[in-house]
């Protein structure tokens, strides 16, 4: 009988390669790495929420449709899931219209990946809720910008992060200066944006607000169409605005499409185009402008220059050997408060009037008074125009 011992009753015993062992645990993670991957994609971890926001300008110049810029970002919003979508009709408030609407498309068993149908089932969507902006009730006349940025504020603060798309003409308004005056006549889009936030505009916080315009035609049968200067001070006043107020904002889009406006829109004038200004009258009378005083106030930042003037003016007093008597009159530019632009107006008034009597003008042959803007300092020149802001000093024939 044969015995064999372990040792001879096994196979010979082959070494293995100090190479085949890295590869051998090389290859053990990496089957690790995939079976986790593997796992991880199985357990459905909720994604990454996107809050949109839609403010839509509801007014009669404004048209009652969804921009195509907005659509295509909804389709995609649908498509990459988990987004969400708020909207609001805008007149002088902002009334909500839809709150938190999924632009997911689920069928029960999960989310379904063909395009067509996500498309189809955002369109569905967009179209109810412009359904319900048209029927909603935002204000018999006016828009306010304020009431807008308000919401989109709102918004950030309860969602943390929101993408607020704002459709409007932007150009029509009826919180003050947003008037349409003051914003179609010609005025400076950055000096129009420091008298904005001088209203309560200046304490909405927009930092957690990405903020992209759609800049709409206006229109209207009475509706002139804006050029090319118009839609330019559009687009640099709303990312000045937007930039002062902490917001971040996309390149704002033009929007071409003329649809009649939404039912039951707000009232507003209609939009009036930038125009060049025509030539200023000529004029004699010394002038003293804006610039030699503060800010929003009557104290002389640069006395000699007006000192200088009211030389001047004296100089004329005396050459007519009494026949005349000088009024003083300030003006304002048309932006802000009417009262307040009346008050400063006359102060100023006052202290050049203070200047001609340093020069021995008697006090009872000057007149000093203010009109902010309700007159013109320079007939011809716009009424938003810096030479508007000017205290003119006038001699006239004494009565």
């Amino acid at each position: 009988m044969k015995i064999y011992d372990y040792e001879t009753a096994t196979s010979p015993k082959r070494s293995i390669s100090k190479g085949a062992r890295i590869m051998a645990v090389f290859a053990g993670a990496v089957l690790l790495f995939v079976a986790i991957v593997v796992v991880l994609n199985q357990v459905a971890e909720p994604g990454k929420n996107t809050d949109l926001v839609w403010l839509a300008e509801k007014t009669t110049h404004s048209p009652g449709a969804l921009p195509r810029a907005l659509r295509d970002r909804l389709r995609q919003a649908g498509k990459d899931g988990g987004a969400k979508l708020t909207a609001y009709a805008v007149g002088e408030q902002a009334v909500n219209v839809a709150n938190d609407i999924g632009l997911d498309l689920d069928r029960g068993n999960g989310k379904v990946d063909d395009g067509r149908q996500q498309a189809s089932n955002v369109d569905k969507i967009v179209k109810d809720i412009a359904g319900r902006m048209g029927k909603a009730a935002v204000s018999p006349t006016g828009f306010s910008l304020y009431a807008a940025l308000h919401a989109a504020a709102d918004e950030a603060a309860r969602t943390g992060q929101a993408e607020v798309w704002l459709t409007s003409t932007v150009l029509t308004g009826s919180l003050d200066p947003l008037t349409i005056s003051s914003l179609s006549a010609g005025a400076d889009p950055e000096q129009a944006v420091d008298e904005v936030l001088k209203t309560p505009l200046k304490d909405l916080d927009l930092q957690g607000v990405d903020l992209h315009i759609v800049l709409l035609t206006p229109v209207g049968a009475e509706q002139r169409p804006l050029d090319p200067r118009s839609e330019s001070w559009r687009e640099k006043f709303t990312t000045t605005l937007a930039d002062h107020l902490g917001a971040q904002i996309a390149d704002p889009i033009h929007d071409n499409g003329t649809t009649g406006a939404w039912p039951n829109a707000s009232v507003v004038p209609p939009i009036i185009p930038f125009t060049p200004p025509p030539p200023p009258v000529k004029t004699d009378d010394p002038r003293i402008d804006e610039a030699a005083f503060a800010p929003d106030s009557a104290e002389l930042i640069d006395r000699p220059a007006a000192t200088a003037v009211a030389a001047q003016a004296a100089q004329l007093y005396r050459e007519k050997h009494g026949k005349s008597r000088i009024n003083v009159t300030g003006y304002c530019a048309r932006y802000g408060d009417p009262a307040g632009a009346r008050d400063t107006s006359a102060k100023r008034a006052e202290a050049v009037a203070q200047l001609l009597r340093d020069q021995g003008i008697p006090a009872g042959d000057i007149t000093a008074s203010g009109v902010g803007f309700d007159e013109l300092a320079t007939p011809g020149q716009d009424a938003t125009s810096p030479a508007q802001r000017v205290v003119v000093i006038k001699l006239v024939a004494r009565s």
